[in-house]
């Protein structure tokens, strides 16, 4: 899970448009021809990419998403929590009146790259003079790998598949997500390839 400062606080604004495996892919994995268990394995499905996905085991997006990241006053060089970034969609700040506005996007440097993006104003820029609040500014961007399933790496979907694999076996006897124990063999191995932060 990305590790973010007491001064930084993150939270959804657009959810993906899709998920990054379907139901009759998982289906299909499992060698399951019957419809019996569909209402199981799309739980499965869901419970797995929660597991994963941004502030998960993975600490990046999947499919195309749109966050917030609200900040305190006077930040100085911001390095944005998630990834990989796509793009920075808007900044915002709450002004003296305890308003909500919106800044001008051109004012801002947005450097560096999808797995590290770092952001700060301009020579002759400022951060805007704001309310006094522990989340004066909110900067919103857009991460993921893609728009579809297909663009996020196989070695993820095939982690994905072997946790749903993994819990679709052992559902008498395991509590999902609580310790490394409850993970397939070679599950870690996978999101190590595009892992954005530790977990345990």
């Amino acid at each position: 899970m990305p590790t973010l400062s007491l001064q930084h606080r993150i939270e959804l604004v657009s959810g993906p448009a899709t998920e990054p495996l379907t139901l009759s892919e998982v289906k299909n994995q499992l060698r399951i021809e019957h419809d019996d268990e569909d209402i199981l394995i799309a739980r499965l499905i869901q419970a797995a990419i929660d597991y994963v996905d941004v502030t998960g085991t993975l600490g990046k997006a999947m499919i195309t998403q749109t966050w917030g990241e609200w900040i305190a006053p006077n930040p100085g060089t911001v390095t944005l929590s998630l990834g990989p970034i796509q793009s920075v969609s808007a900044i915002k700040y709450y002004d003296a009146d305890n308003a909500l506005q919106t800044d001008t996007l051109s004012n801002y440097y947005v450097l560096g790259r999808p797995g590290k993006t770092i952001i700060k104003p301009k020579s002759g820029q400022n951060w805007p003079t704001v309310f006094v609040r522990d989340d004066a500014i909110k900067i919103e961007y857009v991460v993921g790998y893609g728009d579809t399933a297909r663009t996020v790496p196989q070695t993820i979907r095939h982690g994905l598949m072997m946790l749903i694999g993994h819990w679709y076996e052992n559902r008498e006897n395991e509590l999902i997500g609580t310790t490394s124990k409850t993970l397939p063999h070679g599950f870690a191995a996978l999101m190590d390839f595009e892992r954005g932060s530790w977990y345990g």
